[in-house]
C-alpha cells in the first residue's frame, strides 16, 4: 500500500513538472511573438515607410493639392474674366469701352480705377482710358434723333449729401480776397429751403434757387449728372436777337447759340432731349466748378485760358478744363437761378464773363444779374443732362 502511494505521488508531481515546463516555454514563445509584433508596429510606425511618415506626406501631398487647385482656380477666374471682357462684361457691368450706344436702359459701368459711372441709353464713352477725374465724355450716338447724334457730355459724380467724401451737389460760394465780386455762403436759408448766397460788397440782395425735383431724384438714384461739355452752339451764326426753332447741339466747332433772353434759352435746352435735359441751375454749376477745382484749384475764380479779353467770339471747344470747354468764358451763361435784386426787376442769372470781358473780373464763379430779357453776342447757355 505504503509503495503503491509513493508511486501515485511520483507521478503526480511528474505532470506538475510537465505543466510547468509547458507554460514557460508558452511565456516566452508570447513575449518573443509580442516582442516581434511591437517592433513591426514601430517599424510601421516611425519608419520611412510608417505610418507616421506616410500621413506626413499624406498631408504634404494635401498642401500640394490644395495649392495646385487654387492655382487652377485663379487660372479659369482669370480665363473666366477676360472671356467676360471679351463679351464686353465685367461681372454685372459692362466694361466701359464696350458700351456701344445700344442699350435700352441707363448702363452701370466703372473706369479703369473702378470709379462708378452711369452712361445713359443711347450714349457710348468717347475716352474709356481717362478717369472719372480727368472727365469722362460720353457721346450720343442714337440714330432716333439725327439732331442730337454726336451731343457729348461730362459726368460729374456727386452725392445730395457728400456721405463718404463724396463731392456734394450744392450751391457753392467761391472767394478771393483781391476780387471786388466775391461772395460768400451764408448760414440762413431762404424760403425755399436753399442757402442764400450774397455779395460782401453789397448785402441789398442775393441769389437763391431751391434744387429742383428731377435733379434730387437723378442725383440720389445715379450718383452724378452730366453737363455740357460745351456751350450750347447751333449751325447757323447768329448776329441778332431772333426767335428761332433751331435745335442746340453739344459739340465742337459750332457758333454759340447766343443772342438768346433766359427763357429761351429755358426752353431750348429742354428741347434738346425732352424731360432730361435743363438749363443749368446754380447747383449743377457750382458742383461742376467744385469737380474742377477740387480743394486746391482757382479756376472758379481765374478762369485763365478760356475765352476772354479778345473781343472776338470763337466757336465751341476753345479751352478745356477736365474736359469741360468754356464754361468761364466766350458766353457767359444763362441759369435757373434767380435774384432778389430790387424788389425783382433783374431776377435772372448768368454765370462767367463773355469775350470781352477780363477773366480776373468774370470768372466762371461770378454770378451777375439781368432782367429776362436781355440779350447779345455775348450771351449763351449751357445744359445739363439727368437720367
Amino acid at each position: 500500500m505504503i509503495k503503491k502511494l509513493e508511486e501515485t505521488k511520483n507521478n503526480r508531481m511528474g505532470d506538475y513538472k510537465s505543466l510547468a515546463g509547458i507554460t514557460l516555454i508558452a511565456l516566452v514563445v508570447t513575449i518573443i511573438v509580442l516582442l516581434i509584433l511591437a517592433g513591426i508596429a514601430i517599424s510601421l510606425t516611425v519608419g520611412n515607410n510608417g505610418l507616421f511618415s506616410r500621413a506626413k506626406n499624406a498631408a504634404n501631398t494635401w498642401r500640394e493639392a490644395e495649392a495646385n487647385e487654387a492655382s487652377e482656380m485663379k487660372n479659369f477666374e482669370d480665363v473666366y474674366d477676360e472671356t467676360l471682357k471679351n463679351l464686353g462684361l465685367d461681372g454685372n457691368k459692362i466694361v466701359i469701352d464696350k458700351i456701344t450706344g445700344e442699350e435700352k436702359e441707363n448702363t452701370e459701368t466703372t473706369d479703369k480705377e473702378g470709379n462708378r459711372v452711369v452712361v445713359p441709353a443711347g450714349f457710348k464713352v468717347v475716352n474709356p482710358d481717362q478717369t472719372v477725374n480727368e472727365g469722362i465724355v460720353i457721346e450720343d450716338v442714337s440714330a432716333n434723333n439725327s439732331d442730337t447724334v454726336g451731343n457729348q457730355f461730362v459726368w460729374i459724380p456727386c452725392t445730395l449729401d457728400g456721405s463718404n467724401n463724396t463731392l456734394k451737389y450744392d450751391r457753392y460760394a467761391f472767394t478771393r480776397d483781391d476780387w471786388n465780386y466775391r461772395q460768400i455762403k451764408l448760414n440762413e436759408k431762404d424760403e425755399d429751403g436753399s442757402h442764400k448766397i450774397q455779395r460782401v460788397d453789397d448785402t441789398s440782395y442775393y441769389f437763391h434757387e431751391a434744387i429742383s425735383e428731377q435733379e434730387r431724384i437723378s442725383i440720389q438714384k445715379y450718383g452724378g449728372y452730366y453737363i455740357g461739355r460745351y456751350e450750347v452752339g447751333c449751325d447757323t451764326a447768329r448776329t441778332s436777337h431772333t426767335t428761332t426753332s433751331e435745335i442746340g447741339k453739344i459739340q465742337s466747332g459750332l457758333n454759340a447759340y447766343n443772342w438768346v433772353t433766359r427763357d429761351e434759352a429755358k426752353n431750348l435746352a429742354e428741347k434738346i432731349y425732352t424731360g432730361k435735359s435743363r438749363l443749368c441751375s446754380s447747383y449743377s454749376c457750382d458742383t461742376a466748378l467744385k469737380f474742377i477745382d477740387g480743394e486746391i484749384g482757382t479756376y472758379a475764380v481765374n478762369s485763365v485760358g478760356d475765352n476772354c479779353g479778345t473781343n472776338k467770339l470763337e466757336n465751341t471747344g476753345y479751352h478745356a478744363e477736365k474736359n469741360i470747354y468754356d464754361i468761364g468764358g466766350n458766353v457767359r451763361e444763362w441759369t435757373t437761378e434767380v435774384s432778389t435784386y430790387t424788389n425783382g426787376s433783374h431776377p435772372c442769372v448768368f454765370r462767367g464773363g463773355d469775350y470781352g470781358d477780363i477773366a480776373l473780373d468774370y470768372p466762371a464763379a461770378v454770378r451777375s444779374y439781368r432782367l429776362e430779357s436781355f440779350c447779345n453776342s455775348g450771351v449763351g447757355f449751357r445744359c445739363t443732362l439727368y437720367m
